[in-house]
């Protein structure tokens, strides 16, 4: 009893991580933009996590255990690993206020988890996971290169500057609730898929949604920095371009069960949009610190996970 009260107690620290870092790429464009408050993009967003990982966490229950490892049901202490080993990288991804994708954290700790208990790792499914990574922020730009074609279409047929701003504000805030909903559907719903064995689906997917979303309204300000502002500024049209390519993405890969970084599809939308617009004014140092972030995320979770199982010698 004292191990499972322990464990859920992680996952809420997990998620309510997740909501303070990644979930903040939620309404990161749009507060960058300077077009919407944080207080009302958090409030869509909350319940937007909230409905997503209810009504689609399902489809990545699956994605660790009876994915990436064979086993359908892990044990309690190899759970404990994993989640210990995530709250590490998080904590250091949220001290640093860099954006860094949960759903790798967690593939690369549970392949070090399986690596150092004997357990039969996914090779195949693994690889997969790795190619929709890579594919992830590029497949956003494209995506956002064609979506702002038509956006710039649309906003040319308007008239007014006060009625392109009106439509502009209730878009952008209703794409904080759809980005976040993705975000429940597929990272929340990676976590919850976790404890089924210890909780109910429902209740499971209760709780971590319930964390994510405090952690999103109480801790989320710092990090929306490094989406919005600090990688290239943004108009309330890119914003809004970049929200929607970045969710679209990740929405259609969650279809197949894959886990996949929603930091990585936002960005991936916003330099599409610099590609669009032919802008070069990158910040070229706080896109490379993030990149570096989201390729040692996996490897670092993989060789921490590792150490820790040796140790505690679980097989």
């Amino acid at each position: 009893m004292f191990i499972e009260v322990l464990l859920l107690s992680l996952g809420f620290l997990v998620c309510l991580i997740l909501g303070a870092n990644n979930a903040s790429a939620c309404f990161g464009t749009s507060v960058g933009a300077g077009f919407v408050r944080h207080s009302e993009a958090a409030g869509l967003a909350v319940l937007g996590v909230l409905l997503g990982v209810i009504l689609e966490g399902t489809k990545l229950s699956r994605a660790i255990s009876g994915g990436v490892l064979v086993e359908a049901s892990l044990s309690q202490e190899s759970l404990s690993v994993i989640v210990i080993t995530i709250l590490i990288l998080m904590a250091i991804a949220t001290f640093f206020h860099l954006p860094l994708s949960l759903s790798e954290g967690f593939v690369g700790s549970a392949i070090g988890v399986g690596i150092g208990a004997g357990m039969s790792v996914n090779w195949g499914f693994s690889l997969n996971i790795f190619t929709f990574w890579v594919v992830t922020p590029f497949f956003s730009a494209l995506a956002a290169t064609l979506i702002y074609k038509v956006v710039t279409r649309i906003t040319h047929a308007v008239k007014g500057i006060l009625t392109l701003n009106y439509i502009y504000g209730k878009m952008t805030l209703i794409l904080s609730f759809y980005v976040a909903y993705v975000l429940g559907a597929n990272t929340v719903g990676l976590v919850s898929g976790l404890y089924q064995p210890i909780l109910e689906r429902q209740i499971s997917a209760l709780v971590f949604g319930a964390a994510t979303a405090l952690g999103i309204y109480f801790l989320s300000r710092g990090i929306t920095e490094s989406v919005g502002r600090s990688i290239i500024s943004l108009s309330p049209s890119t914003a809004l371009v970049a929200q929607l390519s970045g969710a679209l993405t990740v929405h259609i890969f969650t279809q197949f069960g894959f886990p996949v970084s929603i930091t990585q599809a936002l960005i991936g939308g916003v330099l599409g949009i610099g590609l669009a617009k032919r802008i070069v004014l990158l910040n070229t140092r706080v896109a490379r610190k993030i990149v570096t972030g989201w390729t040692l995320a996996p490897v670092i979770g993989a060789a921490i996970s590792y150490v820790l199982v040796t140790l505690a010698g679980i097989a």
